[in-house]
């Protein structure tokens, strides 16, 4: 199927609403004219009726020749009209102009006629409207009939029907013909758009659209667009680099297990020795599992197929959940770990084991970058509205130049360190995504050898004062 373009759908559109608008134009004014022409003949007919009926009143105290004569004067052209005739109560003729008796248009008798009525008849081969009463004149009904020749209202009707057939269709080919041209003229930018668009691709996305200087819809158009672009280059970067980063975090431990297996199975071992490479790459496969793990879920929390079930729940409740495994940990390692909740009640409306794990994670780091000796403290709270869970520890703390890079995906201050203490660099963005996603936040607070705070920020339920 040929597709048109913008252009010429505009210029279509604007021709079949134009087309439409003009027709029904032609057909109301046609109608208009036409009701305007028949009322004003209508109109004359009911004042000729009227009269007639005066005259009649008058002429019916005369003998019955008399009366006939008074009628006969009375249908003379330029009497008042030539086109009537009566009947009396008995049905018998009292008058019947020429015309309307040669064209044999019947009147019927004064008990026959339900009331007035107009109608469109043809008198010697010219086009009549007539007007049917009936009237009491005394005590007596009588049935009376007047006509008028509309062939010059038809006439009137045809020649401006002949002039809107003529010049509707005219005024709707000029109107559609400028209406192309406009709409060429208007669309050209969109042209130069599409042109430097279709020269952008992958590799030079930091290329970028010219913004005209024209405060309508098309400089909205550029800039959002440039937008867009300036998004996708720093996804792109962020994909390349993410890509980059999780192959090496796996190229790591997979050649360690391959490693570890070849040297197996190079000469025949003691069982003790089968059993230690069977728990180096065991160790290692369980650290794997744990980064494919973290990406599959970062994966799911980008695509929004990561879903949250929400529910009223204690922050406090969740804190002392997460505070059992996050002692032990800190404990393992000679850390000293306390833990303070307030005395009143703290309701989120939140997934409480997503929270759960996002507390842990906090606490995990915390006991994994503080040395022996060192202590962790766990606070939870509430502050304008907002319920607030802070992991402090005495550790080694995190550089000025390192604390905007600390969520980022496989970012890491110690490569080496991070990897001997089993972390991938995926924790913290696990942590601020659950956050975020519960409407909330992750702040830091650090200084370099003096220990970190980490304070979890969630919206309460209802405010706790």
């Amino acid at each position: 199927m040929t597709r048109r373009s913008i252009g010429f759908r505009l210029a279509a559109w604007y021709f079949l609403v134009l087309a439409a608008g003009v027709l029904a134009f032609s057909v109301i004014a046609w109608f208009a004219m036409r009701a305007s022409l028949y009322t004003a003949v209508e109109a004359n007919l009911i004042d000729r009726a009227e009269s007639l009926a005066i005259f009649i009143e008058e002429v019916t105290k005369l003998p019955g020749g008399q009366m006939q004569e008074e009628l006969q004067e009375h249908a003379l052209p330029g009497s008042g009209g030539n086109l009537f005739q009566v009947r009396s109560a008995g049905g018998q003729w009292l008058f019947r102009s020429r015309s309307l008796a040669v064209s044999n248009i019947s009147l019927e008798p004064p008990g026959a006629l339900d009331g007035p009525r107009f109608e469109n008849r043809v008198a010697e081969g010219r086009p009549v409207r007539l007007y049917s009463e009936r009237v009491l004149i005394g005590s007596a009904p009588y049935a009376i009939q007047v006509a008028a020749v509309t062939a010059e209202a038809e006439q009137a009707l045809r020649s401006f029907r002949i002039m809107l057939l003529l010049v509707a269709p005219l005024l709707v080919m000029v109107a559609s013909g400028g209406g192309y041209w406009i709409s060429r003229r208007a669309l050209a930018p969109v042209d130069r758009i599409t042109q430097t668009a279709q020269r952008i691709s992958i590799q030079n996305l930091e290329q970028r659209l010219q913004v005209p200087d024209t405060y309508d819809e098309l400089q909205r158009l550029s800039q959002t667009l440039n937008e867009m672009l300036a998004r996708l280059d720093d996804s792109v970067r962020r994909m390349s680099q993410f890509t980059a980063d999780a192959s090496h975090e796996l190229r790591t431990p997979i050649s360690l297990i391959r490693t570890t297996a070849e040297i197996a199975v190079r000469r025949p071992r003691t069982s003790e020795e089968y059993r230690q490479a069977l728990d180096e790459i065991l160790g290692e496969a369980e650290r794997t599992s744990q980064v494919v793990e973290s990406l599959m879920w970062l994966a799911r929390a980008d695509s929004g197929k990561e879903h949250l079930d929400r529910e009223t729940t204690e922050l406090s409740g969740i804190v002392r959940s997460a505070a059992g495994p996050g002692e032990k940990l800190a404990r393992s390692r000679d850390v000293a770990f306390s833990i303070e909740l307030p005395s009143l009640p703290t309701p989120v409306h939140a997934d409480a084991p997503a929270l759960r794990r996002a507390l842990l994670i906090l606490m995990d780091n915390a006991a994994k970058y503080t040395p022996a000796g060192g202590w962790i403290k766990v606070e939870a709270g509430c502050r304008d509205g907002y319920g607030e869970v802070s992991v402090a520890d005495s550790g080694m703390g995190i550089a000025p130049e390192d604390l905007p890079h600390i969520f980022d995906r496989f970012w890491r201050a110690d490569k080496a360190r991070s990897r001997d203490q089993g972390g991938a660099g995926l924790g913290l963005s696990i942590a601020r995504r659950i956050a975020t996603g519960h409407g909330g936040d992750i702040k830091v607070e650090s200084q370099l050898g003096k220990g970190s705070v980490f304070t979890l920020v969630l919206p309460l339920e209802s405010p706790v004062h």
